[in-house]
């Protein structure tokens, strides 16, 4: 009678407290809802009810005095000291030549970088929500809220942000060690898990570079441990953290999604293997327990992805399609080499395509010959749930071409499997000769990949700009003109500061507006100049660091846009070029406007680099004449002398540089309806402008983002390629209405070609592909990556298709090359383009069927070139005179015309064949 009113006196409080976590999950749920309809009350009840949920969970199945008095005593045992070591030989290690290293506090990596600008835009002043969509992707956020808390405690510093990375892989590393002691209670075997997990350079270099990717890491590492140890001692309280780290791990990255895979996969096996269990109703309960708290810790990104599905899978679907029809394209496998061959130099090329270990293999190959035996026994062993982790992350990143990134997940379990291996000859005790052979060649397969490894390791610890990623000049950079937007005119030298991802406190609103146009610093410019307003002072150079993707013609027609665009206050403005062989005309012209204002020099001085800017300080009673002036300026960064004025007009369309009706701004697109009707894609205008044949202006089109490829099917209906942010293609009605934009997985497209059946194919720059396209927005087919070799690409900027023969024909500019393809992108035949090879030529191609012939042109040339459609070269082609071509940068044939757009001219000539 006593113990059954005990048993209710202690179940009372647990049915209490999971009843508050069931309503704490609904109101969740309710409040989400109401937060993704713009109902405000929604926005702190969301969190509040998930966390609560959490929280109640786990008071739930606590531990009592007893049990916590059990864990105490544990603690007190040798086996604690030992993980002590360990955890203090993790530490001591990743801090070795600190001051020298590339991760010494002076460095960012780029993605990173965005990572804590979209926490300062999207996470910090916002309502909870555990994902945001970014530009082409969903980022969860709960890495952010996790890195805040840091920022919140040490100051918002690069510093800061390593101590919560540092602490995400000590927690990865330390529950690596637990799981394998769980499972075979070895200090031999642990403390070899626990010296090759520490000194492998891919896990090692990443514990400062990650972004939150390696949160997933963590969260899979904790929840597979806590499910082990729940089961094996029945401990709910251990499968409610399993639960709920499995549910944190799909909130954290993409990569938990892998996680979860792998456990869903090795579910039903274990239930075929021990199939007696499942009869048992603690096998049951222990199961709902654990997706319970699985579903309480991820209910806010299912809410997300209930109500942004769309947004939330695009990112991925992407790669999923490409690969899809890489599979389907004949003959089968030509179609996936491009992924196979991406996949084998991650692991197995030096150098290979790896941000931060080019020179070094993510597994080094020595220990393939432990991991290889220890697969089999894990398999042997019924952990399948080990060997699955170890290859869901890999086929993952297969499908979206591995990047060393993507393979962050499966690295302790790659170590994991190795101590299989150790475990299995420790088992060989009953023939001592054998176990005596096999370890001693089991050590000195370890030290093989050991020795070298702490070697690379130290080798870069030695040397802070040994790591390309690790960005220490454009952290440099940042902190230095953070200072000098903030009103310092001539501040010292770029160092560490406490709050460097804030405004400065204690000083007063500078007297001026800033434009800032530098070389090589991207996210990590933007993150310093967040607080600053950075996209207004990065749009004097596109928002783009101009040493990496401008060329000089980028650099001016910025330049020009921030300017004209430029909303005046009661400030001064001043404005700042890096000194550099891309901005010494652009500034040499703009000192022509000194008389508006006063100039400066500043410079600063990092690790034996000088680095200087010019500035041109403009007063504000002299910003509008300023405007006016810069208006003025030739659309080249060429000072051009006056001349008359060319007699035959009747050839070209007149244009001329500026926003009214006919004018154009930098335009590099231009097509030929059927009634003869020319349309140009007035890029810097954001337009599309309509001529009739004979060069009358018609009217302007749309309003578009940096508009670029532009072609017209056979019903006339308009197809337009924006590469500003958007990177999508819209498709508009011979009219101009619009019908539908398209944006899978697109990086940078350019031209677009039509074939005879209406197939549309876009140059995807940014992807080094080209992609083929229903009439409706289905992606049909797509090949090409990045490289030198048959059916690659570097620097791919037009595409034209022959409607006779369907033969497609690729500009491959900076391999100098035309590449030849049928319409289902096999690679036929190349021929060699020596004039072709310098960057942003927006070189361009046009078939003529009927002749025979193709056209190609590059801005970088004052001809167009003639080939026949077997590749041999026929000569060049220029109007006649006066007229000259000025950065052709389009081409378009119709009536036997070639009309060729002129970039730098901001006009279009005609050419009679």
């Amino acid at each position: 009678m006593k113990l059954a009113l005990g048993k209710s006196q202690f179940l009372t409080p647990r049915i209490i407290l999971l009843g508050l976590s069931i309503v704490s999950l609904a109101i969740c749920a309710w409040a989400g809802a109401a937060h993704y309809r713009k109902a405000a009350w929604g926005d702190p009840w969301h969190p509040i009810g998930w966390l609560l949920g959490m929280l109640f969970l786990l008071a739930a199945f606590l531990p009592g005095r007893e049990g916590l008095t059990t864990g105490l005593k544990f603690l007190l045992k040798p086996k604690t000291a030992f993980f002590v070591f360990w955890i203090l030989f993790f530490i001591v290690s990743h801090l070795w030549n600190f001051r020298t290293a590339p991760w010494n506090g002076n460095a960012l990596f780029d993605e990173s970088g965005w990572d804590l600008w979209y926490l300062k835009s999207y996470v910090i002043g916002h309502p909870y929500q555990p994902a945001w969509f970014h530009i082409v992707i969903s980022r969860e956020t709960l890495f952010h809220y996790y890195v805040w808390g840091f920022l919140k405690l040490f100051g918002f510093n690069i510093l800061a942000y390593q101590a919560a990375l540092f602490c995400l892989w000590l927690t990865t590393y330390v529950f690596t060690l637990l799981l394998v002691d769980l499972f075979y209670e070895s200090y031999v075997v642990t403390s070899v898990t626990a010296v090759t997990l520490n000194f492998l350079p891919f896990a090692f270099i990443y514990t400062f570079a990650g972004y939150r990717y390696p949160m997933a890491t963590t969260l899979a590492v904790v929840s597979l441990y806590f499910l082990h140890l729940g089961f094996r001692t029945s401990s709910r309280f251990c499968l409610s953290l399993a639960g709920l780290a499995a549910g944190l791990c799909l909130a954290s990255s993409i990569s938990g999604k892998q996680y979860l895979l792998a456990l869903v996969i090795a579910a039903p096996l274990y239930g075929a293997f021990y199939w007696r269990t499942l009869k048992e109703r603690v096998t049951w309960v222990s199961l709902a327990l654990v997706i319970y708290g699985f579903m309480a810790a991820a209910a806010p990104i299912l809410l997300y992805i209930v109500f942004n599905r769309q947004a939330y899978t695009l990112y991925e679907s992407a790669f999923l399609r490409d690969f899809w029809h890489g599979m389907q394209s004949a003959p089968f496998p030509n179609g996936i080499r491009p992924f196979t061959k991406q996949l084998y130099d991650c692991f197995f090329t030096m150098p290979g395509p790896r941000f931060f270990i080019p020179d070094a293999l993510p597994i080094p190959l020595p220990y393939y010959w432990l991991l290889a035996p220890g697969f089999v026994l894990a398999l042997w062993q019924k952990r399948f749930e080990i060997p699955l982790l170890a290859i869901t992350p890999v086929v993952g990143a297969f499908i979206a071409r591995a990047i060393e990134n993507r393979l962050l997940l499966p690295i302790p379990f790659w170590v994991i499997l190795m101590s299989f291996t150790f475990a299995g000859i420790l088992k060989l005790r009953p023939w001592p000769s054998i176990q005596i052979v096999l370890g001693a060649v089991a050590v000195s397969i370890l030290l093989d990949g050991l020795v070298p490894s702490v070697r690379y390791i130290y080798s870069k610890t030695n040397n802070p700009f040994g790591i390309r990623y690790y960005a220490q000049e454009e952290v440099a950079v940042s902190r230095f003109l953070k200072h000098v937007v903030a009103g310092e005119k001539h501040p010292g030298p770029p160092r560490l500061e406490r709050d460097e991802f804030n405004r400065i406190k204690g000083m007063p609103d500078p007297a001026y507006d800033c434009f800032i146009c530098e070389g090589d610093a991207y996210s990590i410019i933007h993150l310093f100049l967040h607080d600053y307003d950075d996209g207004k002072i990065m749009s004097f150079c596109a928002d783009y660091p101009f040493d990496i993707i401008m060329s000089e013609q980028d650099v001016w027609n910025a330049n020009k846009r921030a300017i004209a665009s430029y909303a005046q206050s009661n400030k001064d403005l001043k404005l700042i070029w890096e000194r550099h062989p891309k901005t010494e005309r652009i500034i040499n012209i703009f000192q022509s406007l000194r008389d508006l204002g006063t100039e400066d020099s500043i410079s600063y001085s990092f690790r034996g680099r000088v680095r200087t800017f010019y500035a041109l300080n403009i007063a504000n009673k002299n910003i509008r004449e300023f405007q006016e002036r810069v208006s003025e300026f030739p659309a080249t960064p060429v000072q051009v002398t006056s001349g008359p004025v060319p007699k035959r007009v009747a050839d070209m369309f007149k244009g001329g540089k500026g926003v009214g009706k006919g004018k154009f701004d930098s335009p590099t697109g231009i097509a030929v309806d059927g009634s003869g009707n020319i349309l140009v894609a007035d890029t810097g205008n954001g337009r599309i402008e309509k001529f009739s044949p004979n060069g009358t202006f018609v009217t302007s089109i749309g309003q578009f983002e940096a508009p670029n490829g532009l072609s017209i099917d056979h019903a006339g209906n308009i197809y337009v390629a924006e590469i500003g942010s958007k990177h999508r293609i819209q498709k508009l009605g011979p009219d101009g209405t619009f019908i539908a934009k398209w944006a899978p997985g697109l990086y940078g497209p350019r031209k677009i070609a039509i074939g005879p059946d209406d197939s549309i194919y876009v140059v995807d720059s940014g992807g080094n592909r080209i992609v083929k396209f229903s009439p409706d927005g289905q992606v049909l087919a797509s090949w090409g990556s990045e490289g030198a070799g048959d059916g690659q690409f570097k620097g791919l900027s037009s595409v034209a298709v022959d409607p006779t023969t369907r033969k497609v024909y690729v500009a491959d500019t900076l391999n100098r090359r035309i590449q030849v393809f049928d319409s289902n992108g096999k690679f036929l035949t190349k021929w060699s383009v020596p004039e072709w090879g310098q960057p942003m030529g927006f070189e361009d191609l046009a078939v003529d069927w009927q002749a025979g012939r193709l056209y190609a042109s590059s801005a970088h040339l004052n001809g167009v070139l003639i080939f026949d459609l077997n590749g041999t070269r026929l000569g060049s082609l220029m109007p006649k005179p006066p007229d000259n071509l000025e950065g052709p940068s389009g081409l378009a044939l119709a009536n036997r015309k070639l009309y060729v757009l002129n970039m730098a001219g901001n006009r279009v000539s005609e050419i009679d064949l």
